[in-house]
C-alpha cells in the first residue's frame, strides 16, 4: 500500500532541536510501513498513491509511546481510589487480580489499545501476567508493543521468572517485528537479589531489555536502603544491571547521585504523572532529571491508578508539575515534552527508525484536529501542541502504514463486542472477589 497525506501541517518531531519545528502545507508518502519523503508539498518528489488522505486542518506527528502501562488493569479502573500505594495493592489490586482469566486480559488489552489508539498512542511497553494473551491480541489488533512479563519473587524460588523467559523466547521479533520483548522484575521490593541476578543473565543472554518500577514511593525507597544499605540505583549498578539497556518506571525518589548515575548509564525513566499524583507517591525531579542529561520518557501507568490510557495528560502535566514545584516557568520545553512522548520512546523500545516522521522511519504517525474551539486561535504551535490540543482531537492513527483509527472507527477492533466483552469480564471479576 502506498499512501500519501497532503495538505498536512507537519511536525517531523525533535531530535536535537530546543524548538518543536512545524511545516506548513506538507505533504508524506508511505511506501509500505515505511516513509519516503516528508516536507514541503512545494518540494515532494512524484508520488503514485494507492490511498490519498487529506489532512487540511490537521496536524500531522510520531504517534506516541507509553512507556509504562499494565494494559488489562483497564477492567480495573477505578478499583480502589484514594488508597496509598501500599494498601491500593493490598487491599484492592491483589485480590481482584487473582481471578483475572486468559479471555479477560485478553478482552482488557483489547479494550486498553482501543483507548491507546483513539488518543494517538501507536506503541506501549507492558508489563503484567497471562502475557500471551497480551501478545496475540497486539497481534490482531496492528499496534507496536514491547511486553515483559511481570516477575514477583519473595522466596528466592525465581518461579515467576520461567515464564517470562518463556514469553520471551516465544514472541521476540513476532508479529511482523511489531512485538519486542523484555526482562520485567517488578521492583527491589518485589524481588530477591537472587532473582533481580538471574533476570540480569536472562536479559543478556536474550539481548533485552530490564522493564522495572524504581523508587516509586518514599517508603520503596527508606525500604530498600534498610534491606540493601543502599539505593535501589545503587543496588541495580553493583550488580550490573546498569550496563544492560534499562527501562525504569516512576523514579520518583531518587536522590541527585541516582540522577547523576542514570543519566551517565543511559537509563530511560518513564515519568508517570498523574498516576504518581493519584496514589500519593510523589513528584518526580523530572527538571532535575532532563538537566543532568537523563533520558525521560512518559507512562499512564495502569488504568487503575491514572484512571484512563490518554497520555495528552500526562505530557501537558509533565512541565506544568515542574515549573510549580520549582517556581521556575521556564523549565521542561514543549520540545523536551514532544522528545519524551515519542522519540526517547521509541529509542527505549529499540527502535533508531522511530518517533520520528522522516525517510526510511517506520509509519507509526497521527492526525490532530487543530481548528478547534478550545486550539484556536493557533497563535503559539508549540505551547497549543503541549497545552491545548487533547487526546480526543486525534483523527488518525497508524502503525506501521495502516491506519488503525480513523474518525471514530477501529479498523482492526470490533468495539461494540470488546465493550461488551470488557463489562462482562469486570462484573465476573468483582463477584468473585466479593465486589458485587
Amino acid at each position: 500500500m502506498r499512501t500519501r497525506i497532503s495538505s498536512v501541517l507537519l511536525t517531523p518531531g525533535v531530535d536535537r532541536e530546543t524548538h518543536i519545528p512545524f511545516i506548513p502545507d506538507a505533504e508524506i508518502h508511505i511506501d509500505g510501513n515505511r516513509i519516503v519523503y516528508a516536507g514541503k508539498a512545494a518540494d515532494a518528489p512524484s508520488f503514485a498513491a494507492d490511498k490519498e488522505i487529506d489532512g487540511r486542518g490537521r496536524l500531522a506527528m510520531p504517534g506516541l509511546c507509553n512507556l509504562h502501562t499494565h494494559t488489562a488493569m483497564t477492567l480495573l479502573r477505578s478499583i480502589g481510589s484514594d488508597l496509598p500505594l501500599d494498601r491500593w495493592l493490598t487491599e484492592a489490586i491483589w485480590p481482584l487480580e487473582k481471578f483475572l482469566t486468559a479471555d479477560a486480559v485478553t478482552v482488557g488489552t483489547e479494550l486498553g489499545m482501543m483507548e491507546m489508539l483513539r488518543f494517538g498512542t501507536t506503541s506501549f511497553n507492558d508489563m503484567y501476567f497471562q502475557m500471551d494473551s497480551v501478545a496475540q491480541a497486539v497481534t490482531d489488533c496492528g499496534m507496536r508493543a514491547m511486553l515483559g512479563y511481570g516477575v514477583i519473587d519473595f522466596d528466592e524460588s525465581c518461579a515467576d521468572l520461567l515464564p517470562g523467559i518463556d514469553f520471551a523466547e516465544k514472541w521476540n521479533g513476532a508479529a511482523d517485528g511489531r512485538i519486542r520483548v523484555n526482562i520485567a522484575p517488578h521492583s527491589e521490593g518485589a524481588t530477591t537479589r537472587k532473582c533481580m541476578e538471574r533476570s540480569l543473565e536472562e536479559a543478556k543472554r536474550l539481548n533485552v531489555a530490564i522493564h522495572l518500577h524504581v523508587d516509586e514511593t518514599q517508603k520503596d525507597k527508606s525500604g530498600c536502603l534498610e534491606r540493601r544499605g543502599m539505593t535501589a540505583a545503587s543496588y541495580m549498578n553493583e550488580m550490573g544491571m546498569l550496563d544492560q539497556p534499562v527501562i525504569a518506571a516512576h523514579c520518583v525518589w531518587l536522590s541527585d547521585e541516582d540522577i547523576a548515575l542514570f543519566a551517565e548509564k543511559g537509563v530511560t525513566i518513564v515519568h508517570n504523572p498523574i498516576s504518581n499524583l493519584k496514589l500519593a507517591s510523589g513528584v518526580a525531579p523530572i527538571a532535575k532529571m532532563l538537566d543532568a542529561g537523563c533520558k525521560v520518557a512518559l507512562g499512564t501507568d495502569g488504568v487503575a491508578s491514572n484512571n484512563n490510557l490518554n497520555l495528552w495528560e500526562e505530557m501537558k502535566l509533565m512541565p506544568m508539575l515542574q515549573k510549580g514545584t520549582t517556581l521556575d516557568p521556564t523549565v521542561v520545553s514543549p520540545a523536551q515534552v514532544l522528545r519524551a512522548a515519542t522519540l526517547t520512546g521509541a529509542e527505549a523500545l529499540g527502535y533508531s527508525d522511530l518517533g520520528l516522521l522522516k525517510p526510511g522511519y517506520l509509519a507509526d504517525l497521527i492526525l490532530v484536529d487543530f481548528r478547534t474551539a478550545h486550539t484556536c486561535p493557533w497563535n503559539d504551535p508549540e505551547s497549543d501542541l503541549i497545552y491545548a490540543v487533547q487526546g480526543s482531537d486525534v483523527s488518525l492513527t497508524m502503525v506501521d502504514g495502516k491506519v488503525l483509527y480513523e474518525d471514530g472507527r477501529f479498523t482492526t477492533l470490533d468495539e461494540k463486542d470488546i465493550l461488551a466483552r470488557a463489562e462482562k469480564e469486570a462484573q465476573r471479576i468483582l463477584e468473585a472477589g466479593g465486589r458485587k
